[in-house]
């Protein structure tokens, strides 16, 4: 019983550690506007917030996914409802999803947003702080919020 709390405690540990060294990053937006084509609902700017996840989870990997998806609930009920932002829950280790881990620097399970125009990804954030913030549920909550809010205000 004791290694398994042991176990527990270096593994979010180390998670904690290794999501402090991540920061915001971005991905070049497509430089070809000449695509006439392509539909003006395709070049839509939205935003997609994940929760990336494996298979194998931990009472805290699912804390996470149910404190981010009420939080953007609770808070972006609106831009929810008009498409605006989408909330995603992915998991990868199936094979269609594993490029997310290289798309988005995954190494654990994460709360990410994007920025998309149309298909495109513009730039997006890996959300850190969630597995740090488990212990108290309106600082996680401040925290998702706040975090997706000046994401979206930047555009």
């Amino acid at each position: 019983m004791k290694r398994k709390g042991f176990v527990r405690g270096l593994f979010l540990t180390m998670a904690s550690l290794a999501l402090m060294a991540f920061s915001v990053s971005t991905c070049p937006a497509s430089q070809s506007s000449a695509n006439t084509s392509t539909s003006e609902k395709d070049q839509k700017t939205h935003y997609i917030a994940y929760y990336f996840y494996t298979s194998k989870r931990c009472a805290s990997c699912y804390r996470i996914e149910n404190w981010s998806e009420a939080a953007i609930k609770e808070h972006f009920g609106q831009a929810l409802r008009e498409g605006n932002l989408r909330w995603k829950t992915v998991k990868v280790d199936h094979p269609e999803n594993k490029h997310f881990v290289k798309d988005y620097n995954l190494y654990t399970k994460s709360v990410v947003i994007v920025e998309k125009n149309g298909d495109e990804t513009v730039r997006w954030k890996n959300l850190e702080k969630v597995w740090r913030l488990l212990q108290d549920k309106k600082a996680y909550f401040d925290y998702v919020t706040g975090e997706i809010k000046a994401f979206m205000e930047k555009s």
